[in-house]
């Protein structure tokens, strides 16, 4: 069966499992699966009562296995034993699918059709270009013990779960604002998750963890993406859907990193793309909000863009980051910034500068008036307008004749 990453903590998944593939690039997931199903394989059981058989299988008089003895075997060794039982517990088997030969993999996808109950094989790759062709196999999709885990997109509540486990696995709990802080200074780097934890387990020495405590730990934990920042971008200040403070304290650490002339050069090249995607969608050319098929919108676009060769799963994020917000705001960010770079020959710092008020802009251009914007972009002129409408005062005839009377008076 087909599974995606909020599945990955459902037991009776692992339970009924005798072929696992996880396809994602983050090895933090594929480990974990991989992981739960290896201790699955071995049994504390031990044959006892036969002459031998403890020399035989590496298996010490005490009953404890011994250090040179493992279920685990390589690819090779799995085709070769996995018709015999293992007497302390299952064949386990961890292969990448990239590393395969033709003939394994022709021994793969017969073994799928039949697998054995003597051991569990797990397949992984983080290469969507290496296993596209096995996320439609119809034998995956329809066995009830040769399972698929596609964990490429976090799920927040499960991945919410996974942090309090990996924590309550060392003997602390978390709060649950803590939880959301930690996830909001990882941001997508989930590979550094077990570092970043070890570390802050090793500084804390109570068994309750807060919020104060994980700030305190984390000053100098900073791993925001430009591709984050810029979703952030799309969620209005005003909506209760962000913080406020969050997508400006993306952009000063950003700025911290890259400097701001070097985010806005960034942010301008994503920004581009994201308004052909959004014209696209636009045009009728992607869905949005139903599911489609990529080879179909690939049909509809020039063959030599470079949005028909780009892979799919990129092409799906970014047409889901595109769809947040209109053309029409893709395009104010766009000329917000440019304004911003367009005199190359100013003095470095002075650049520097208008791009950070560029950039501040843009964070908070949603509670920022039509005309402000205009004015930012350099089609209007707030001032000069206000000046014009002063000098525009307009009377009427009986005005004219009554401020002439009073000025006879006088």
């Amino acid at each position: 069966m087909k599974y995606n990453f909020k599945d990955i903590l459902n037991a009776e998944i692992y339970d009924s499992t005798k072929v696992m593939f996880t396809f994602g690039k983050y090895s933090i997931f594929n480990n974990m699966v991989s992981d739960t199903l290896k201790d699955m394989c071995y049994t504390e059981e031990t044959v006892e009562g036969s002459i031998g058989v403890d020399e035989e299988f590496g298996i010490a008089n005490n009953g404890a296995v011994d250090d040179s003895f493992s279920n685990s075997v390589d690819f090779a060794t799995f085709i070769d034993v996995i018709g015999v039982a293992n007497i302390n517990g299952k064949w386990f088997c961890r292969a990448d699918l990239a590393s395969l030969t033709k003939k394994q993999k022709d021994f793969l996808n017969k073994y799928i059709k039949s697998p054995s109950d003597n051991g569990i094989l797990v397949i992984t790759s983080d290469d969507w270009k290496v296993y596209k062709e096995y996320l439609k196999n119809r034998t995956i999709n329809s066995s009830s013990s040769v399972h698929m885990m596609q964990l490429t997109y976090p799920n927040k509540p499960v991945l919410k779960s996974i942090i309090y486990q990996i924590f309550d696995d060392k003997g602390i709990s978390i709060e649950s604002t803590a939880i959301d802080y930690f996830m909001m200074k990882m941001s997508s780097a989930y590979d550094d998750y077990e570092d970043t934890i070890n570390n802050i387990v090793d500084m804390h020495t109570f068994s309750t963890l807060s919020i104060s405590d994980l700030k305190e730990y984390m000053k100098n934990v900073q791993n925001y993406i430009v591709d984050d920042f810029v979703a952030e971008l799309t969620k209005p200040l005003s909506s209760n859907k962000t913080n406020s403070k969050k997508v400006l304290k993306m952009m000063i650490s950003l700025e911290d990193d890259l400097t701001a002339k070097g985010l806005v050069y960034q942010v301008l090249r994503q920004v581009d793309e994201y308004i052909d995607f959004r014209i696209m969608i636009n045009q009728g050319i992607i869905p949005i909000g139903i599911n489609y098929f990529f080879s179909d919108v690939v049909k509809s676009l020039d063959k030599e863009s470079k949005y028909a060769k780009m892979n799919e799963w990129l092409f799906r994020k970014k047409a889901s980051t595109a769809a947040l917000t209109s053309l029409r705001d893709w395009e104010y960010i766009k000329l917000i910034l440019e304004k911003a770079i367009e005199n190359p020959r100013l003095p470095d710092d002075i650049i520097e500068l208008k791009c950070q008020r560029a950039l501040y802009d843009i964070s908070t251009r949603s509670v920022i008036s039509p005309s402000r914007i205009n004015n930012i972009i350099g089609i209007d002129n707030i001032l000069r307008n206000d000046m014009n409408n002063i000098n525009k005062v307009m009377y009427n005839d009986d005005e004219i004749v009554k401020l002439a009377n009073e000025r006879a008076n006088n």
